[in-house]
């Protein structure tokens, strides 16, 4: 019948209205993250102006401790809230990411993953970022207690960059604390290469197009 909507059409629709709620979420979770960021942000630099007024010592040791133990940990909530502003900035495109032409299997030969018959390979982006969320993920896994096996091996069109993970804790679930914000940094850095991170059966696995 003239006019009736094909079922391309429908999908297309329907393909539509799902990218806009998409969309729409991203922005709110944007949002959400910049607003509690500035919450954090500004009490953290308000408790570290009032910390440096102190005298180096009280007199009293105990409190000295205290104030050290504060203040410490003060300025790790604001790392995290630096670091989680990155990751944010890395995703929306507020951080800027570098579109230089370099040798992947180079990069991943500085990092320690023995390349498994893989020819030169070209990618376009930031190596200074991807180096560091290789070893942010090294680190990240060793300190679960996974093994020392790295290994990267490229099909005809992904590299797979590949850590195993420690026996029965195949989950990514499993990070957590800085640990969490490692694997969320290369996911925004993989991302942005074109590539994803997840876990495949014992390994955690970084995929990039060649």
């Amino acid at each position: 019948m003239a006019g009736q909507p094909t079922s391309e059409t429908r999908a297309r629709a329907s393909l539509r209205r799902r990218n806009r709620a998409l969309a729409e979420l991203v922005a709110t979770k944007t949002e959400l993250v910049t607003a509690m960021l500035h919450e954090i942000r500004t009490p953290v630099a308000a408790a570290l102006a009032m910390a440096d007024l102190l005298p180096d010592s009280s007199g009293d040791p105990e409190l000295d401790d205290a104030i050290e133990l504060i203040v410490r940990n003060v300025r790790r909530i604001g790392r995290v809230a630096e670091e989680i502003a990155t990751i944010t900035g890395i995703e929306t495109g507020s951080v800027p990411v570098e579109q230089r032409a370099f040798d992947l299997v180079a990069l991943l030969a500085e990092h320690g993953f023995p390349v498994a018959d893989g020819p030169a390979t070209t990618l376009v982006g930031d190596r200074g970022l991807l180096g560091r969320a290789l070893d942010r993920l090294v680190v990240a896994v060793r300190a679960l207690g996974g093994p020392e096996e790295l290994l990267a091996e490229a099909d005809e069109a992904h590299w797979r960059i590949a850590l195993r993970l420690p026996p029965n804790l195949v989950t990514d679930r499993l990070f957590t604390g800085a640990n969490a914000t490692a694997l969320m940094f290369a996911r925004a850095v993989v991302g942005r290469h074109g590539g994803a991170v997840g876990v495949e059966g014992a390994q955690l696995v970084l995929s990039l197009p060649r």
